[in-house]
């Protein structure tokens, strides 16, 4: 069993006894909780004693690791709303104030509660590593010691990380809260930044080259954030040395690729049940054998980025997909320019939808025929067929009889989905997070691994660290290994850029081809600099209300939630942040 895939009754324990610690933290500096409750000590091992022993201490680095599932896990509205990519479909938008800036508030209205439940996860999270280092402490030696503490520090690390990120000034608490606690102050960003890079930097010492599992910390999964971690901060005005900066995230980028080439097929990463391939770094564990209940033990990544397709997907198998949050015009756009070349246009979306026939005769949109029946699917009729600007419609009918009665649908503004969108199946999906053999749900069914970094991103960071530092060449080298690996057949010189090209808008499109729907747009688009300008060209709900960003300095990181300063005496009006 790999580090975070835990089940339920593996953990109960550890999680009922840290239950009381994390109580206390949350009232304290998040939300008030109701009384903890009181757990039965397995054996005779009592209270602080169990995490003095070897098993105590793995099962509290383990639960570290299931923390992962909380912050990735449910609805990814922090993560995507509010950039090019993204919008709302078909229904009332579930965080309109993450979609469109203007009704985003401190209050918990409009999709501010999803800012509070991430701030929330995370410091939860943070504290759950504050507590395994305490005990680490005092825990007797057992061979993977250093090792598990290494992951512990990365994991606060990333926390913090996504922390500063999204709310800028934030509380740094880095020890053990056992005592009720009404006031945290706000460290400077600076601050936050140098605990991030300390105990990342001492988890890389830490932590194997390779990783003891799939799921835990190896040295390649920190070098790659600490790629991150300097190249972010090479880009705020804070930096103390910026070009020091880019040159230290180069660095760290190059070593983490290690000489690797991408040798998958883009379909091959992607594909359901191959999420433990070569080129993934570190992902979110799950495993069926870890859900209790199938219809909301997993991840909820395979729910969202398409349009719904009716209620009986069990039977003719589709997806139950959430019309919430769909992709945008500008992530059908963005692969005009290389489209005809790029095999991530049709890896990234399904853009022929089968006619299914169910056990009863009745026929409807089939889906998950595109993986369940793989090698015959072109024996299968097409009922609609998206096709973007580049396609030879005549020649795509022509080349299997079986299309001959497809509806098709080219490329137009109605791909991107509203309110007046009412037709089931009305716009392509991201199917990169498909998992066939998921149970028809809203709730959270996926079993697939997340991916929280993999090898191609790591290329990418690579190239925006040398863009930076004032290399284009480089840059251009570490994008056309990307790009070579996304051309088609016989296309990788059309695909290849040279340095000319190269700049931070094109880094940011080439991310967007790559990483489509992986929990990265709404920070790149911060690092970078570019939410703003982004969100007035592309975000169809920004320009809808108008500027919500004023001088371009409001509204461009989260609100503090009312609720934490209401709870923190620390905190004033005056410590909310910009806009807000």
């Amino acid at each position: 069993m790999t580090a975070n895939k835990i089940t339920r009754s593996k953990n109960n324990f550890v999680k009922m006894k840290s239950y009381r610690i994390l109580c206390i933290f949350s009232l304290c500096l998040l939300f008030s909780c109701a009384d903890f409750l009181e757990e039965e000590n397995p054996g005779t091992v009592f209270g602080d004693e169990f995490y003095t022993t070897s098993s105590g201490f793995e099962s509290l680095v383990n639960v570290n690791y299931s923390s992962l599932r909380g912050i990735y896990g449910g609805d990814p509205f922090v993560f995507t709303l509010g950039t090019d990519l993204f919008t709302s479909g078909r229904g009332n938008p579930p965080a309109v104030g993450l979609l469109n800036y203007q009704e985003l508030t401190a209050a918990e209205v409009n999709g501010t509660q999803f800012v509070r439940m991430f701030y929330q996860d995370l410091y939860n999270a943070i504290q759950l590593a504050n507590n395994a280092l305490h005990f680490r402490e005092t825990v007797e030696p057992f061979p993977q010691l250093e090792a598990r503490e290494g992951e512990v520090r990365f994991l606060r690390g990333l926390y913090y990380f996504l922390l500063v990120q999204s709310f800028g000034d934030v509380p740094l608490v880095t020890e053990r809260v056992t005592e009720v606690q009404l006031s945290f102050p706000k460290a400077p960003s600076t601050e936050v930044y140098a605990q991030i890079i300390e105990d990342m930097t001492t988890a890389l010492e830490l932590v194997p080259e390779s990783p003891e599992q799939p799921g835990r910390v190896s040295k390649r999964v920190v070098r790659h954030f600490l790629s991150k971690v300097y190249l972010t901060r090479g880009h705020q005005p804070y930096s103390p040395d910026a070009q020091q900066d880019f040159s230290t995230a180069a660095s760290y980028a190059d070593e983490a690729i290690s000489g690797q080439g991408l040798n998958l097929t883009f379909e091959e990463l992607f594909w359901p049940g191959n999420e433990q391939n070569e080129e993934v770094l570190f992902s979110v564990q799950y495993s069926e054998a870890s859900m209790q209940d199938l219809l909301r033990d997993g991840n909820k990544q395979n729910y969202w980025f398409g349009p719904y397709y009716g209620g009986e997907g069990q039977k003719y198998g589709y997806p139950n997909r959430g019309y919430g949050l769909v992709p945008a015009l500008y992530a059908f756009d963005v692969f005009r320019e290389t489209g005809q070349y790029d095999a991530r246009w049709e890896g990234t979306f399904m853009t022929e939808i089968y006619q299914a026939t169910a056990e009863d005769g009745t026929t409807d949109y089939g889906y998950y025929q595109y993986y369940t029946q793989r090698d015959s699917r072109d024996q299968l009729p097409v009922m609609i067929f998206f096709a973007h600007e580049w396609v030879d419609i005549a020649a795509w009918r022509a080349a299997n009889p079986n299309r001959a009665n497809a509806e098709v649908r080219p490329f137009s503004e109605e791909w991107e989905a509203s309110l007046n969108t009412q037709m089931n199946a009305a716009t392509p999906a991201i199917r990169k997070f498909d998992d066939p053999g998921s149970v028809f749900s809203n709730n959270g069914s996926s079993r697939r691994d997340m991916f929280l970094a993999r090898l191609a991103e790591t290329y990418l960071l690579s190239a925006e660290a040398h863009l930076m530092a004032g290399n284009a060449g480089a840059a251009a080298d570490r994008i056309n290994v990307v790009r070579r690996r996304a051309a088609l057949p016989g296309a990788e010189t059309e695909m290849e850029v040279v340095a000319g090209q190269v700049d931070i808008d094109f880094i940011l499109d080439e991310r967007a081809r790559e990483l489509m729907g992986e929990y990265h747009r709404w920070f790149d688009l911060k690092r970078t600099n570019k939410l703003v300008e982004r969100n007035l060209a592309w975000n169809r709900e920004v320009r809808r209300v108008g500027n919500p960003f004023g001088d371009g300095t409001l509204k461009v990181l989260r609100p503090f939630p009312i609720s934490v300063i209401n709870l923190n005496t620390a905190l004033g009006s005056a410590d909310q942040n910009p806009g807000y």
